[in-house]
């Protein structure tokens, strides 16, 4: 394994834990619904082993710095943590089946899965609760979407305002940064190529150790970050511009979220 100041300093995540609880206390719970929703549907006394598999699949893909399957035990950069747990899964799965390459390793999450795509009726009332949940929660939190986000460029106002109210420095017109332990360095940045309306997220999210700037956790919008936080995939339903923007605002809070678990625990070592 490659020796990089960011693969050692990632050990110190505390895990999905502390992080979900920290964006929890901000309010955000979409996420909850949607592990809630998992073990109803799998059953209680399925709770401990999804929550663990929740916990080893968020230390495995910080440690591989979100450039890994942990479902397909494959990564890019290989985690200094391998967890047994996953591999004992992935050897006793029996369920793979077209098109799911490579499911989730617990099964019943699996069948949830299959059912959501295969069942019209459960797939819409499960829509449509999500739907209430999220408008419930984006007029909790205040989302005011003003005169409205028709392109990208019309989100960058409202991430100076997410962004520099966290503390993130701005670096140009689409790029924030906040340094963390004096070590870490987290950084917001938005996409403003290509299709120029309101499509899906335009973020991305860099981590980077002060000393190798170019070696980083890379990732846009919430497929890697929902690794570390299930359910945060929920936010990507931007149907309307309130949506949209609790979206945005809910994977900026998440991200400095992790950077407040990170500077915690470099802080406690230190």
């Amino acid at each position: 394994m490659e020796d990089h100041p960011l693969l050692d300093t990632v050990t110190k995540w505390p895990g999905r834990g502390p992080t979900q609880r920290a964006f929890e206390a901000l309010g955000f719970s979409l996420h909850r619904a949607r592990q809630d929703e998992l073990i109803q549907f799998c059953g209680t006394e399925c709770s401990d082993l999804l929550h663990r598999y929740w916990d080893e699949v968020a230390l495995e893909t910080m440690q591989s710095l979100g450039q890994g399957n942990p479902d397909g035990r494959t990564f890019v950069i290989m985690p200094k943590y391998r967890s047994v747990l996953l591999d004992e899964l992935f050897a006793a799965r029996d369920f793979v089946e077209p098109p799911f390459v490579a499911p989730p390793l617990v099964r019943c999450v699996f069948e949830h899965l299959r059912k959501v795509y295969g069942d019209q009726e459960f797939r819409e009332n499960r829509m449509a609760f999500l739907s209430g949940l999220q408008r419930t929660e984006a007029e909790r939190l205040r989302i005011d979407p003003g005169g409205g986000i028709q392109s990208k460029k019309d989100v960058i106002p409202f991430l100076e305002q997410f962004c520099g109210g966290l503390g993130f420095e701005g670096r140009s017109r689409n790029r924030w940064q906040k340094k963390i332990g004096g070590c870490l360095v987290f950084e917001i940045g938005v996409w403003l190529g290509g299709n120029v309306f309101r499509m899906w997220s335009p973020l991305k999210f860099r981590i980077f150790h002060v000393q190798e700037p170019k070696y980083a956790f890379e990732t846009e919008g919430d497929a890697v970050l929902d690794r570390l936080v299930p359910g945060v995939h929920l936010y990507r339903r931007w149907g309307s511009d309130l949506e949209y923007l609790l979206g945005v605002r809910a994977l900026i809070e998440l991200f400095n979220a992790i950077a407040g678990t990170f500077e915690t625990a470099l802080a406690s070592s230190s």
